[in-house]
C-alpha cells in the first residue's frame, strides 16, 4: 500500500491532479483479475479509483469481473454478460458511485491519513476511506479529523452487520477484515 503513497508523491509536481485519469483495467494491459482471483483486492483498487483525486475511469467489463489477459484477450465481448446488474462488482461500483455523487467528493481535498505495507487511509471531505491488500484482519488507530462523539458508519454495512465507530479522545480505530475496503461517513456528532 505504500506504493500508493509513493505514486501520489510523484504527482505532486503536476499542476492539477484532479485532471489526471485514474483507472485499473484498460485495453492495453491484462485485466486486474487476470493476475488474481481476489475480488476483495479488486474492490480496494476500484474504491481508490473512485474516491481519490482525479477522473475515475471504469473500463467496460470491470463491473462484470472480466479477467482477460494480454491484448486482445482483455477486450472481451460485453453482450454475452447480458449486462448483468446483479453481479457483485457491478453492485459494489454502483454503491460507491452513488455515494461519491451524493457527497460530491471531488469538491474536497485528498488527505492521506495512514500508510503501511497493508493499510492505506485517506479522507475526502467527511468521507474516510480505508483500504487493504491483505485478507488478514487488521486494526489501526487513526488520529481523528472529526470531533469527539462523532459516529462514523461504513457505507457497506448492512442492518444484520452494522459497522459504526465513535470518535473518542480525538481518535478512532479502523478494523478491516477479509480484505474488504471501507468508507466511513459521519451519521451524528
Amino acid at each position: 500500500m505504500n506504493q500508493i503513497q509513493g505514486q501520489i508523491q510523484a504527482y505532486q509536481g503536476f499542476p492539477n491532479q484532479n485532471l489526471l485519469g485514474n483507472f485499473i483495467d484498460n485495453q492495453d494491459q491484462p485485466r486486474f483479475l487476470n493476475g488474481t482471483s481476489n475480488v476483495a483486492a479488486y474492490w480496494n483498487a476500484i474504491t481508490f479509483v473512485l474516491m481519490s483525486e482525479g477522473i475515475p475511469i471504469i473500463y467496460y467489463g470491470t463491473e462484470q469481473n472480466f479477467h482477460g489477459g494480454n491484448d486482445p484477450a482483455n477486450r472481451e465481448i460485453l453482450w454475452p454478460s447480458k449486462f448483468n446488474t446483479n453481479i457483485n462488482t457491478y453492485q459494489f461500483i454502483t454503491q460507491v458511485v452513488n455515494f461519491r455523487k451524493t457527497n460530491q467528493v471531488w469538491n474536497y481535498p485528498f488527505v492521506q491519513k495512514y500508510s503501511t505495507d497493508n493499510f492505506y487511509a485517506f479522507t475526502r471531505g467527511n468521507s474516510f476511506v480505508a483500504l487493504t491488500n491483505t485478507l488478514n484482519t487488521i486494526t489501526y488507530p487513526i488520529i481523528s479529523p472529526y470531533a469527539d462523539g462523532t459516529q462514523l458508519c461504513n457505507i457497506f454495512a448492512t442492518p444484520s452487520q452494522p459497522d459504526c465507530i465513535t470518535v473518542q479522545n480525538g481518535q478512532f480505530s479502523v478494523t478491516l477484515g477479509l480484505g474488504l475496503p471501507k468508507i466511513y461517513f459521519p451519521t451524528s456528532s
